[in-house]
């Protein structure tokens, strides 16, 4: 079983279950069907704090990963990590592609799963997820 806590301000407006079911498609895809995240939707102030207290930068990113290295679940799932998504930078970069809120807030979660699971930016995994 999947699954995907989700939290966000009560102002920042998106379809859950459709982006349940797209996280779900995403892991399916890959096999993974005994999974928790969790994915936070925050504003920039948040995002620049934890820029600052886990990368000793100071600016505000779209989208942070913390994967949890294959922990589990007493029941032996696998813990994936947490996604962090910047809401406003979401609400920007909708409005410069013209695109619904909900398409660019998929695509920065779609970026986080890509990291969660090992990929990097060149497309390259640097680990791999074991047992799945």
């Amino acid at each position: 079983m999947v699954i995907i806590d989700i939290r966000a301000n009560a102002g920042y407006l998106i379809n859950r279950p459709i982006l349940r079911k797209r996280i779900n498609d995403y892991l399916s895809g890959l096999g993974l069907d005994d999974v928790e995240l969790s994915l936070a939707l925050v504003g920039k102030r948040k995002m620049r704090q934890l820029n600052q207290v886990y990368r000793n930068l100071d600016k505000i990113s779209d989208v942070l990963a913390f994967p949890q290295n294959e922990a589990r679940t007493p029941e032996g799932g696998l813990i994936l990590g947490d996604i962090v998504v910047c809401y406003p930078c979401a609400q920007k970069e909708a409005i410069v592609y013209q695109e619904e809120i909900d398409e660019t807030v998929w695509d920065f979660v779609e970026h986080g799963l890509s990291r969660l699971v090992g990929e990097n930016h060149k497309g390259n995994s640097k680990f791999k997820i074991k047992n799945f």
